[in-house]
């Protein structure tokens, strides 16, 4: 391999997506736009941990959330009723394998344009999308940000939605 490709960032793109900065903890404000949705499930499990203060934000809505400083695609899984996540950006499509994989109905924050991607394709007819009316504020080390600047959405499967997309 010349030096010119050995300094390519696609040979480093492992640790790109291993250090990437995306990790943003979800305030009560925007978790509650899915209360009416998920009432009848009891444990909330969150695979991907940040500081664990959404542990504190299902609280403040009485609601219980599993969130351990783990590996969450290599980890024993701990019982849950329903998997809710603002995953890490970066691997998107890594998240949703995850959310099948368990079996169980899971909602997954994920930007708005993730409808266009190409990965999604493959499990459309299987998904539902709620999307929020605006754009959503996320905690970055337990301070509220001014606003995101992208829109999001919440993708889920499993909790039979009467509508393919419902608009919060």
């Amino acid at each position: 391999m010349d030096n010119k490709k050995a300094k390519s960032r696609l040979n480093h793109k492992g640790n790109a997506v291993k250090f990437k900065d995306d990790d943003y903890e979800t305030p009560k404000e925007v978790l509650s736009d899915l209360l009416p949705y998920i009432e009848n499930y009891e444990t909330i499990y969150d695979p991907f941990y940040c500081d664990g203060a959404v542990i504190e934000e299902w609280e403040k809505l009485n609601k219980k959330c599993l969130n351990e400083k783990k590996d969450a695609f290599n980890r024993e899984v701990p019982e849950f009723d329903i998997l809710i996540s603002n995953i890490p950006f970066s691997c998107k499509e890594k998240c949703v394998e995850l959310g099948f994989k368990y079996n169980k109905p899971f909602i997954l924050l994920m930007p708005i344009d993730s409808l266009g991607s190409k990965w999604i394709k493959k499990y459309f007819d299987k998904l539902q999308f709620l999307i929020p009316s605006g754009r959503y504020n996320f905690l970055k080390k337990g301070k509220l940000g001014k606003g995101c600047w992208f829109d999001t959405m919440w993708v889920s499967s499993g909790l039979n939605l009467h509508h393919k997309i419902i608009k919060l």
